[in-house]
């Protein structure tokens, strides 16, 4: 009895990671237009599979967030169809699904209003299903203006290059946002209502161009800071590519002089803020010194990053260059700064042992195993939570290219809905009271401590098998 009581609360406990998100009903597509027609609502159909990675991808970091979640619950009927089973298979072809994930919004009477195929970030997704909520900026509707020969405002037009890009027919979009930008005029192009036709563009296209010259225009229509950051984002990724190809060749050179000539210049007047133009100049420094094998510049410029809360994963190059080539006092000069990389830069346990691993590998300084355990103590507290701890030998091999406990992100949100989860390295000299108190024989070892710390199951060595690794679990569970 007992341990039906603790399986039913384990099952709520996983799906509670989810209740915030988009609930799903357990519906056929049928059934979910005859409720949508009850209850005068659209269907949001979610098409996947459980072997597709993207699609996990989107339900764990997508359809799971509370605002993705409050939207659709409150819009539309919620079903997800499996395109593996009879259902799935006819659903494929009805809607001529090539490719997945791929998502609906379906009219009563099951038309197609809108689509999206591939994934989206949360905020990117939230605005297709606003356009898709919105009846005039449908696809369904504005398919009919075209059907019927209507003539479409400037926003439709607007409208339907982005839906196009939801539904990657880039050709035609591109086509649609070029007649645009050749046609309309320049107050018009300047104002809010056209800014989707220049978010997205790289340094050096000619939108970015157009953006760059009538900056102060666009400034004084719209947001000063949407306009700033579309400039910083625009260099920094042209800059940061060049670190990404490792190439040091004259035209990198020459392209970040012109970069830095450019917005060096006192009456620049690009990027109006000095804070951003400061983030920009100081990329350009770091990826000069890369590509010139300056350790010392490198060094320098990823302490100035680090300070501006500046990341992005090309710096791994010039870590590694460091790592391999530097002496001792210059691995000790980036260790000053490891752990707050390691803290603000990644966002879960799993990157933050993947930034630990990486900061071993290359030899530099690292403090945070004690951060590790003192952070998962709080999280006990805040959450009422039991304590999972998995302990490692950091200098193991093995360890240093696999995350055991958490290889699987079914066993993330399993792990996540039960107990709270700490990785600690036992190597390392700032948790050697846990050694001590945990009496440890062989790596990896698994202690599950109650709220108020005290250990009440473990179990050591390698578990591969997922099912059983979640009975040893819930083994230990049912002693709390």
């Amino acid at each position: 009895m007992k341990r039906n009581i603790l399986l039913i609360i384990s099952l709520l406990a996983c799906c509670s990671v989810f209740a915030q998100g988009v609930k799903f009903d357990a519906l056929s597509l049928d059934q979910a237009l005859a409720r949508a027609q009850a209850e005068e609502k659209l269907v949001f159909v979610d098409v996947t599979a459980s072997w597709c990675g993207p699609c996990k991808l989107m339900f764990e970091e997508v359809l799971s967030r509370k605002d993705v979640g409050e939207y659709c619950n409150e819009q539309f009927i919620c079903i997800q169809i499996n395109v593996d089973n009879l259902e799935g298979k006819d659903f494929r072809k009805r809607y001529e699904v090539k490719s997945i994930p791929t998502f609906f919004i379906l009219q009563k009477d099951g038309v197609v209003r809108h689509r999206l195929q591939g994934t989206r970030n949360p905020k990117e997704f939230l605005a297709w299903l606003e356009r898709g909520e919105n009846e005039t900026s449908s696809l369904f509707f504005l398919n009919l203006l075209l059907d019927q020969k209507q003539k479409m405002s400037l926003q439709n037009t607007i409208d339907y290059y982005l839906i196009l890009k939801d539904i990657r027919k880039l050709h035609e979009a591109d086509s649609i946002r070029n007649i645009l930008f050749e046609q309309t005029p320049f107050e018009k192009l300047t104002d809010r209502e056209c800014w989707p036709l220049f978010n997205e563009d790289p340094y050096g296209s000619k939108y970015f161009e157009y953006v760059v010259k009538h900056g102060d225009k666009f400034r004084e229509k719209q947001e000063r800071d949407r306009i700033d950051d579309y400039l910083v984002r625009g260099y920094k990724q042209e800059i940061q590519r060049l670190m990404y190809d490792c190439q040091a060749s004259t035209e990198a050179f020459d392209l970040i002089k012109q970069i830095v000539a450019v917005l060096s210049d006192p009456d620049c007047t690009i990027i109006s803020k000095a804070d951003k133009i400061k983030v920009v100049l100081t990329w350009a420094k770091e990826v000069k010194a890369f590509l010139e094998s300056d350790i010392p510049g490198m060094i320098e410029g990823m302490r100035e990053l680090v300070e501006l809360n500046e990341w992005q994963d090309c710096l791994w190059h010039a870590m590694k260059y460091v790592g391999l080539n530097g002496k001792d006092e210059d691995k000790e000069r980036v260790g000053q700064f490891t752990s707050k990389m390691l803290f603000e830069f990644a966002n879960t346990p799993v990157e933050q042992w993947d930034f630990y691993q990486k900061f071993r590998y290359l030899g530099f300084p690292i403090s945070c195993n004690g951060k590790f355990w003192r952070n998962a103590l709080e999280q006990v507290k805040e959450k009422n939570k039991p304590l999972l701890v998995e302990c490692v030998r950091g200098n193991d091999a093995y360890f240093v290219t696999r995350n055991w406990a958490w290889d699987l992100s079914e066993r993330v949100v399993y792990l996540n809905s039960l107990c709270v989860c700490v990785r600690i390295d036992m190597d390392d000299p700032e948790v050697a009271f846990l050694k001590e108190r945990f009496e440890i024989t062989n790596y990896p070892a698994y202690f599950l401590l109650d709220k108020n710390g005290e250990v009440k199951y473990s179990w050591e060595g390698m578990i591969g098998e997922d099912q059983v690794f979640r009975d040893s679990l819930r083994k230990g569970l049912e002693g709390l």
